[in-house]
C-alpha cells in the first residue's frame, strides 16, 4: 500500500466532524492562488459564503515542482485529498554537491521514527497539481471564483459598515470580511500594511525549467537524476540549485537561483512568475556541467526577481474586517518555494487557510468578527516567523562564499555523508528530531483548536468579546498580587 494511502485511513479515523457556525457571513477573497483556494475551501465547507476574485482568466499554468513537507501533507490528508497526493512522490533523501565541482559534499535523510513522529510524508508534486485539486476543493464546499477580475483597491465604508472591494472598471463590491490573498504584490496589503510593501532588491532571480525525464535518460550522467526520488541540492558562492522528479517521475522540476549581474540579457524589471527568459541566458561554463546540460533541456525558463519584503506587522485593518493572509502577508514566497533547502511558502499559506477556518467555524455573533480575525494573527505570526527565520537561514547555508565559514560547513556536511554516518541511534534521532520537529511537527487545525479552547471559549460562553475576559482576569489576578 502507498504510504499516503495508509496515512489519509489514519487521518480519517482520527477526523473530527466539522462545526457550522451559528452565523454564516460572506467572505470576499481577493487572489485565486494556493492562499485564497485553499482559505476559501476552509470557510466554504463550514457553511459560509464564499467569492473568490481573481485576476488571471483561468488557472494559472505555473511550471515548476514543489516539495510538500509533513506539515502541509497532513492538511492536505484531513481534507480528502489522498488521490492527489497518492499520485506525488515520496522523498526522504538529498545530496549536497559542489555547483563546481559537483562533487558530493553531504546527504541528508529523514529517518522512518522521525517521518512517524511528524505525522506524514515528506511528498514532491507539481504546483499545478495542487493549484487544481484546491480550486476542486473550493468549488465542491460551495465557493465561486470569478476569473478576470482585477481590484484597483479595498476601503472600509462607514456608511455600510463593510468594507469594499473596488475593481478596475469601478464596480464596488462588499461583503462583511475581505482577505487579501493577493500575493507578494498585494493591493489589498496596500490598505492594510503599507509600510510592509516596500522591498528590497537583492540582485538574484530564481529560475525554473521542467522537462521530461526520458530526455534526462539519454545522458547516463542525468539518468540517475530522473530515477531517484531525491532532491539533490547545489551550493554555490551566492548561487544554487535543486531538482526533483514529479508527476510519477515522468517530469523533472530544476531551480537554479543565481545572480542578475553577468546575464546575456539584461536583467530582469518585472517582478512576477509570468516573465519568459531563454536557458541560455545564464553562463554554467565554471560550474558542474550536468547543471548546464540539464538547464538546456528546456529551451526556455521562468524568471522570478527576488524581491525581499519584510513579513507585516499588522494583517488585519482598523475596522477588523480587511485581512491579509498568505503572500500578502508574509510574502516570501520566491524563496521558500524554490530556494534550495527552504519549501515552506505554500506550506505557511495551507496553515494559514487551516486556522482560519477553524476559528471562523466558532463565529456566532458579528462583533466577534475581529476578535477572531485578530485571533488569527496571533496564532499565525510568530509561526510565520519562526518559519521564515529557519528558511532564510538554510538558505543562507547553501550560498556561503568561499572561506572559513563553508569550509566548516562542508566539513560538518561530510560526517553525514553513507560512508561516516551508519548507526542511527537515540540520540542522533533525537538531534535530527530537534532540527525539524517544530517546523515539520507542527498542526495548523490543532494549534487554532488549542487557541479556542484557552482563550475563546471564555469570550464566547461569557457573552464579551473574545479579548475582554482576558484582561478582566489579568487585572484581578495584578491586585492580588500587589496585595
Amino acid at each position: 500500500m502507498h504510504p499516503i494511502n495508509s496515512l489519509h485511513e489514519y487521518m480519517q479515523s482520527m477526523k473530527l466532524s466539522s462545526k457550522r457556525p451559528s452565523l454564516l457571513i460572506d467572505f470576499i477573497i481577493v487572489g485565486g492562488g494556493v492562499a485564497g483556494l485553499a482559505s476559501a475551501f476552509a470557510l466554504a465547507k463550514s457553511g459560509h459564503r464564499v467569492q473568490v476574485l481573481e485576476k488571471t482568466h483561468g488557472l494559472h499554468q505555473r511550471s515548476g515542482g514543489i516539495r510538500v513537507p509533513p506539515n502541509l501533507t497532513k492538511i492536505l490528508l484531513e481534507w480528502g485529498l489522498h488521490e492527489e497526493l497518492a499520485a506525488a512522490l515520496t522523498c526522504r533523501k538529498s545530496q549536497f554537491h559542489s555547483f563546481h565541482s559537483g562533487e558530493v559534499i553531504g546527504f541528508l535523510e529523514w529517518q522512518e521514527d522521525i517521518i512517524q513522529e511528524a505525522g506524514a510524508e515528506f511528498l514532491l508534486m507539481h504546483y499545478d497539481d495542487l493549484h487544481q485539486a484546491l480550486y476542486r476543493l473550493a468549488i465542491s464546499a460551495g465557493a465561486t471564483v470569478t476569473f478576470g477580475t482585477s481590484i484597483r483597491s479595498v476601503y472600509f465604508d462607514d456608511t455600510k459598515e463593510q468594507p469594499v472591494v473596488v475593481l478596475e472598471d469601478g464596480t464596488e463590491l462588499s461583503a462583511e470580511v475581505i482577505i487579501g490573498a493577493d500575493g507578494y504584490r498585494s493591493v489589498v496589503r496596500k490598505t492594510v500594511a503599507p509600510e510592509a510593501d516596500v522591498g528590497v532588491d537583492t540582485k538574484h532571480s530564481f529560475y525554473t525549467v521542467t522537462v521530461p525525464t526520458s530526455e534526462m535518460r539519454k545522458d547516463p550522467e542525468l539518468r540517475q537524476y530522473a530515477e531517484l526520488s531525491e532532491w539533490p541540492i547545489w551550493m554555490g558562492d551566492s548561487r544554487s540549485a535543486l531538482g526533483y522528479p514529479i508527476r510519477d517521475g515522468k517530469e523533472y522540476s530544476l531551480h537554479v537561483y543565481w545572480p542578475d549581474e553577468g546575464l546575456h540579457q539584461s536583467e530582469p524589471v518585472e517582478e512576477g512568475w509570468d516573465v519568459t527568459v531563454p536557458t541560455s541566458i545564464i553562463d554554467f561554463e565554471e560550474y558542474d556541467p550536468r547543471i548546464q546540460r540539464l538547464f538546456n533541456l528546456a529551451p526556455t525558463a521562468l524568471r522570478t526577481r527576488f524581491i525581499r519584503r519584510e513579513i507585516a506587522e499588522d494583517w488585519l485593518d482598523e475596522s477588523g474586517r480587511i485581512l491579509l493572509i498568505g503572500e500578502a502577508a508574509h510574502p516570501l514566497l520566491a524563496i521558500n518555494c524554490f530556494q534550495p533547502c527552504t519549501m515552506q511558502g505554500p506550506s505557511l499559506a495551507v496553515e494559514d487557510a487551516a486556522v482560519l477556518g477553524v476559528l471562523m467555524s466558532r463565529l456566532s455573533t458579528r462583533e466577534q468578527i475581529p476578535q477572531l480575525l485578530e485571533a488569527f494573527h496571533d496564532v499565525r505570526h510568530e509561526r510565520c516567523i519562526q518559519v521564515h527565520t529557519t528558511e532564510l537561514r538554510n538558505a543562507m547555508l547553501v550560498t556561503l562564499p568561499p572561506g572559513e565559514d563553508r569550509e566548516m560547513r562542508d566539513a560538518g556536511m561530510r560526517l553525514s555523508l553513507p560512508a561516516v554516518e551508519t548507526n542511527w541511534d537515540d540520540t542522533k534521532l533525537r538531534e535530527q528530531w530537534d532540527e525539524i520537529g517544530e517546523v515539520f511537527g507542527y498542526n495548523a487545525r490543532e494549534a487554532a483548536e488549542d487557541w479556542w479552547v484557552k482563550w475563546g471559549s471564555l469570550g464566547s460562553t461569557a457573552g464579551y468579546p473574545v479579548h475582554e475576559p482576558l484582561d478582566l482576569i489579568f487585572e484581578v489576578t495584578k491586585v492580588a498580587v500587589s496585595e
